[in-house]
């Protein structure tokens, strides 16, 4: 894929009545409206909304949360966890925000900038059975 097609691509969208179970990877910016058990991974941003909720680790370039997130994250640029957002795990990341309302419940592993590679190991692994395959279901 060229890199004018990846810029024309606007990413993944999980609507509010979506769960999603399985993997979830994207090379542009993922956006969840809905619910999502298990990994989630960009090249770019994630964004967990304020009615929205992720079980699993998620890896991104830089991670937003407004909503409610049980696992592991690890934002390589930064993490923002805004009013309202809550975070239940570990958070590893060069740029740490967190705003006044928001909850988080955890540890935090702050990077110095000049590291490139960060690699955090979940929590807790996800079975292969759980990644074969992305189940949608409408609520």
């Amino acid at each position: 894929m060229s890199n004018q097609e990846e810029s024309q691509n606007g990413g993944t969208i999980v609507g509010s009545n979506v769960k999603l179970t399985g993997v979830l990877k994207d090379i542009n910016d993922i956006i969840i409206h809905g619910k999502v058990e298990g990994e989630i991974e960009s090249q770019k941003s994630v964004v967990i909304s304020e009615n929205a909720s992720a079980k699993g680790p998620i890896t991104a370039d830089q991670i937003i949360i407004s909503g409610s997130v049980n696992g592991s994250v690890t934002a390589h640029t930064k993490f923002e966890l805004l009013p309202g957002g809550n975070v239940s795990g570990s958070i590893t990341t060069k740029d740490l925000v967190i705003q006044s309302g928001a909850l988080f419940n955890g540890k935090c592993i702050m990077i110095a900038g000049n590291e490139k590679n960060i690699e955090v190991k979940p929590d807790k692994e996800i079975s292969k059975e759980n990644t074969k395959e992305t189940n949608y279901e409408l609520e």
